[in-house]
């Protein structure tokens, strides 16, 4: 029986077993490759801490940096400038007095690509951490891009529901108040200090007061953070209440 001439011939190959040239990411423009490795950077966690978890969390995306140099370099700046670090860390794990910060164990020129930091406030309240503390093991001086600091405040001791807890009023208000200046005087281009709290923070207490003081002596921009809103006018509060309602009721989108 005579073969069909429309059937290929036994020696040509199937079109799927011919081999593509691998898709060369560095002809990408500058802007998709940033976007392309924010997806394989980014994670759900936005601060990055010295936390038990980072191995399964960062680990695997951090070895993207070995890759080869020119992608490394782009890799890292797109892992240090989207995310915030913690100045001091906060999980139980890390307290030790000989556990030295996040900051102090990042090479400078990662350092140099970090864009925004944030300082915790509340832990240790009655005896604050061994190693919080300002010294020029942080690096604070090479952060050359930070613009923005982050302080999320937990509790504010000076209020009177810790009265019989606390050393003093003042203790722990002083001891956040001056840690908070020597972090903003190293940071070379400060730009805006942006505030949020727990529910349980009073924006009026003596410790806000305090933060709120010095950032306007250091002449740097007042922010609010989105967990109180501490920014907005009590119409605008109720304004937002009432399109929350609008929307639950499929009345506005």
């Amino acid at each position: 029986m005579s073969h069909s001439s429309d059937n290929p011939p036994l020696s040509q190959e199937p079109a799927s077993s011919v081999s593509k040239p691998p898709f060369r990411f560095f002809d990408l423009p500058s802007e998709l490759r940033r976007k392309t490795l924010s997806y394989l950077l980014c994670t759900d966690r936005r601060t990055v801490d010295l936390d038990p978890s980072n191995h399964r969390t960062s680990t695997a995306r951090l070895s993207l940096f070995l890759v080869s140099k020119a992608f490394g370099y782009e890799a890292y700046h797109v892992f240090y400038s989207s995310h915030t670090f913690r100045i001091f860390q906060t999980h139980g794990r890390f307290l030790g007095k000989r556990t030295e910060p996040l900051l102090a164990r990042i090479p400078s020129y990662y350092r140099n690509a970090m864009t925004s930091l944030e300082l915790r406030l509340g832990p240790g309240w009655s005896d604050p951490p061994k190693p919080w503390y300002v010294s020029d093991r942080l690096g604070l001086e090479d952060c050359t891009s930070v613009r923005t600091l982050r302080v999320f405040i937990e509790v504010d001791p000076s209020s009177p529901v810790f009265k019989g807890f606390r050393l003093n009023r003042h203790f722990f208000t002083d001891f956040s108040g001056k840690l908070f200046r020597e972090v903003v005087e190293r940071l070379p281009v400060l730009e805006t200090v942006e505030f949020d709290a727990y529910p349980s923070v009073d924006r009026d207490g003596a410790l806000m007061t305090q933060l709120l003081e010095d950032t306007k002596n250091a002449k740097k921009r007042i922010a609010w953070g989105p967990q109180r809103e501490w920014g907005d006018s009590l119409a605008d509060k109720l304004e937002k209440a009432r399109l929350k309602t609008l929307q639950a009721k499929g009345l506005v989108s």
